[in-house]
């Protein structure tokens, strides 16, 4: 990894533990401070890590996490108008990483571990069936959501376990969201959200960067032996 990726990464470090300490003790000033500078230090890593023409699914990833930003600058303001704004931009941050997935082999990785074509699906149905309840009229939306987040992951877990477990906390943190839209908010949910959400995010980046350089690498070809 780059010097420069490393240093971003720290400091996306520190802004993370201030944004949960923000989340934590409801310090709204600190949270609009640092919610908003999260993805675009992730965009920078990954600029800095790969750039912006090493692959044809980085444009894929950063599209996404610009759509990101935009869907946690909408998620800080209350009101239907504002969460229906924020699930809309972070539905578009889903259909841009699952093409970028494709690029990187998601459909031939599936081959590899077909269980997460059993796994995920059955996941999504006893999440709704969960949530269901408590929806109302977001019933037809959120399942709409949903499928594309649990595809999301879904693509993510087929490209490697490092790279799944980025996409499935992501997909953790949006059904607590739900969790809370349906039944209130519990104690500690906000950080637990948002903590999921940043790791989630972060481990994509660094599995999707990974696996852009490791594919750049030229194939190794065996010497042959000294006579």
């Amino acid at each position: 990894m780059k010097r420069a990726s490393v240093v971003v990464l720290a400091v996306l470090a520190v802004v993370s533990v201030l944004e949960l300490s923000a989340v934590a003790t409801n310090n709204t000033i600190l949270e609009h401070l640092t919610k908003p500078l999260l993805l675009p230090l992730l965009m920078v890593f990954v600029l800095v890590e790969v750039g912006w023409n090493a692959d044809p699914s980085i444009k894929f990833l950063v599209i996404g996490q610009f759509f990101s930003l935009l869907g946690d600058v909408a998620l800080m303001f209350d009101g239907d108008l504002w969460f229906g704004l924020g699930i809309f931009m972070f539905l578009i941050t889903h259909i841009f990483y699952i093409i970028g997935f494709f690029k990187l082999g998601a459909r031939a990785a599936m081959q590899d571990r077909r269980w997460v074509l059993f796994v995920y699906p059955a996941f999504w149905i006893i999440a709704n069936a969960a949530l269901w309840s408590g929806l109302g009229p977001l019933r037809i939306p959120i399942i709409i959501y949903s499928a594309f987040l649990v595809a999301m992951a879904m693509c993510s877990m087929s490209l490697g376990t490092l790279f799944g477990i980025g996409g499935t906390l992501f997909m953790i943190s949006d059904l607590l969201i739900g969790e809370t839209v349906a039944y209130g908010k519990f104690t500690g949910s906000g950080v637990l959200i948002m903590s999921t959400y940043i790791v989630g995010q972060a481990l994509i980046a660094y599995c999707w960067t990974r696996r852009v350089k490791e594919s750049d690498k030229p194939p190794t070809t065996l010497q042959p032996a000294n006579s």
